[in-house]
């Protein structure tokens, strides 16, 4: 605002207008809005502005205490914290702390609070909100779990994320150290008005648990931890707990932001926002975060920038200022990692991966027998399970690039010549040693007709064939034939 006044040509010395302009600020955003801090609850700490809302755990607010004196970064790798707070007390007494207006959005989060603050005054869907359904959303299709797949909901707080998921079918179970929150949580999920579908119970369940002191003496598919690993003072602790608490093969999603640079804005919005709540606020750096996950056995097999909105067409065309898409205004500094537990014991690093692969085997079974001829050109549907029983991990992703693993189809002609050659499509998710997925292949048949061999193998993307590093292929015989139509519409009269 002062820049806007210094370009009308205004300046400090001209009182009667600034007492006008000041007036007209008062009507539209009360004081009380400058004297809250900026931020009510920095899940996600990023430097952009944040709308006051409690989006998960937080502490109780108590008197107020001296300034925190300037620190170096601790030696783990964390944003530095106020020394002497009962962080964990705070963190059980954060819904207690807040205001009606906030304890209200526990109830109805993510949805989006018509009473927002003066920086988020306007028309539409507020950005935290957005952000929110957006990664909800994103997080679903990039784990791309089977129906009913067990997943923990990690801080949970007042459960939103686990009632997202259980509605789409997962079977959801929310843990958080606050019994406040879980209450809230609980309350949310009694007032759902449906089921999952006609046949199908929502499954969701809420714990009061301390994820730094031991795990749940149970397994799960998948792990979310969703903006909470820096509420937590003993992360060695939790990543040791939630190791524990997957299989090899299994899968914990990270949605984390980075350490702010020290006495950035952020940072000391941070140390505010410690300081009214009595919760920790101390994001990773990146290569310690990394050093964690690696070291409890986890193996980073994609790393995300995320990326919402719709574009128009114009932009896909690189018609606006030469640009294909506003990518450059990402907030890259944000972390969206999915982890797989590869190792017990071992650093995820020790575990090869279809980039540098080591021992690369396959079980192909085909779950539906091949026709007895098809036509010339026709199109073939393998449907598949894959089974991962070497030691290397498949590896994924959204495009296809060097080591990434996808099914390859081979057809010979009665000479061992190619008829046909077929890669894709692209694997659904990463599969661990010993873990499967089922994925359906479509194929052309050879335009002439004839007597084939249909070979089905896997292929690591300009790396090799499973075939060449001692995988055994599954080989079928394939007729093709002009009169497969005929005989099909024979067979069905």
């Amino acid at each position: 605002m002062s820049r806007e006044l210094s370009r009308l040509g205004i300046h400090s010395g001209d009182e009667t207008v600034m007492r006008d302009v000041a007036a007209e600020i008062s009507s539209l955003a009360p004081v009380t809005e400058f004297a809250k801090t900026s931020l009510a609850f920095p899940q996600r700490p990023r430097p952009i502005p944040q709308i006051e809302k409690p989006t998960n755990k937080n502490g109780h607010s108590k008197p107020a205490m001296k300034p925190p004196t300037p620190a170096a970064e601790n030696e783990s790798g964390r944003m530095r914290k106020i020394e002497g707070v009962d962080y964990k007390r705070g963190a059980v007494d954060y819904a207690r702390a807040l205001t009606p207006e906030l304890n209200y959005y526990l109830r109805t989060k993510p949805f989006t609070n018509l009473h927002k603050p003066i920086k988020f005054s306007g028309d539409g869907m507020d950005i935290e909100t957005a952000r929110h359904f957006y990664d909800f959303a994103n997080i679903a299709v990039a784990l791309a779990l089977r129906a009913e797949a067990k997943i923990l909901d990690v801080g949970c707080g007042p459960g939103w994320v686990s009632e997202y998921f259980a509605r789409i079918g997962y079977d959801m179970t929310g843990i958080d150290i606050s019994d406040d929150l879980i209450q809230v949580a609980r309350e949310r999920l009694a007032t759902l008005p449906y089921q999952v579908d006609q046949e199908t119970p929502v499954r969701c369940r809420f714990l009061v648990h301390d994820i730094e002191a031991a795990p749940l003496p149970e397994k799960f598919d998948a792990i979310i931890c969703y903006d909470a690993l820096h509420h937590f003072e003993n992360e060695k602790g939790v990543f040791r707990n939630l190791a524990a608490m997957l299989e090899i093969g299994g899968v914990l999603f990270i949605v984390e932001g980075q350490k702010p640079e020290e006495e950035s804005a952020l940072e000391i919005e941070l140390r505010g926002f410690m300081e009214k709540y009595q919760t920790l606020e101390s994001p990773f750096s990146e290569s310690y975060l990394r050093s964690l996950i690696d070291e409890n056995g986890f193996k980073i097999v994609s790393d995300y920038v995320s990326v919402n909105g719709l574009f128009e067409q114009q932009m896909l065309q690189g018609a606006v200022n030469d640009q294909m898409l506003p990518l450059r205004t990402l907030d890259t500094g944000y972390h969206y990692l999915t982890c797989m537990k590869v190792a017990d014991g071992d650093p995820g690093s020790s575990v090869p991966d279809s980039r540098n692969p080591g021992i690369l085997r396959a079980k192909i079974l085909l779950r539906k027998p091949l026709p007895e001829s098809v036509t010339p050109g026709a199109e073939i549907i393998l449907s598949l399970t894959l089974i991962n029983i070497g030691e290397t991990v498949w590896l994924t992703g959204q495009f296809v690039r060097d080591g990434l693993v996808m099914p390859g189809i081979k057809i010979l002609d009665v000479n061992g010549q190619v008829a046909v050659e077929s890669h894709g499509p692209l694997l659904p998710r990463c599969v661990g040693p010993g873990r499967s997925l089922t994925v359906d292949v479509h194929v052309q048949a050879p335009a002439k007709s004839g007597a084939y061999a249909l070979k089905i193998d896997l292929v690591d993307q300009n790396v090799c064939w499973f075939e060449e590093r001692g995988s055994e292929p599954v080989v079928l015989d394939l007729i093709v034939s002009e009169a497969s139509d005929s005989r099909e519409n024979a067979n069905q009269q």
